[in-house]
């Protein structure tokens, strides 16, 4: 497998050296070799690696920044033999068939960044730690 891929996008740096690979699969033939790859750098950005290395015609590196939603959505088509890694990385999942509300949430700025910093010391998305922090008020408030 091809490891090394450094690319810097939108003024930040995405390396595949320093970042955590996630998931992903490589596939190598007679002539080429392939792979796709799901990496989380070391401040919790998420990004895409896929390479094709073809003696024959073609070959190239291409490395893809992921929002969060997109990464768990890579994970779940991509990584699916795998629940256990997609919930650790954005938490506990509703079970299908369970009500979900989606409203919209305004914030001050600075509020949101402190709380996006704890989801991020926590391995959560923003929205994964809100709920669970919501969770938890309901608990004590009904207790």
């Amino acid at each position: 497998m091809k490891a090394k891929c450094k690319r810097i996008i939108g003024g930040k740096t995405y390396n595949t050296e320093t970042a955590t690979q996630l998931a992903g699969w490589s596939d190598r033939q007679d002539w080429s070799e392939s792979g796709k790859f799901l990496y989380q750098t070391r401040f919790g950005a998420f990004f895409e690696f896929v390479y094709l290395d073809d003696a024959s015609e073609e070959s190239y590196e291409v490395i893809r920044p992921l929002t969060p939603d997109e990464a768990r959505q890579w994970l779940e088509h991509n990584a699916s033999w795998n629940p256990e890694l997609i919930e650790q990385l954005f938490g506990e999942m509703p079970e299908a068939g369970s009500g979900e509300a989606k409203f919209t949430l305004r914030l001050p700025e600075s509020l949101r960044d402190r709380l996006a910093a704890r989801a991020r010391e926590n391995n959560q998305s923003l929205n994964a730690w809100i709920v669970r922090c919501l969770e938890r008020c309901a608990a004590e408030e009904a207790a």
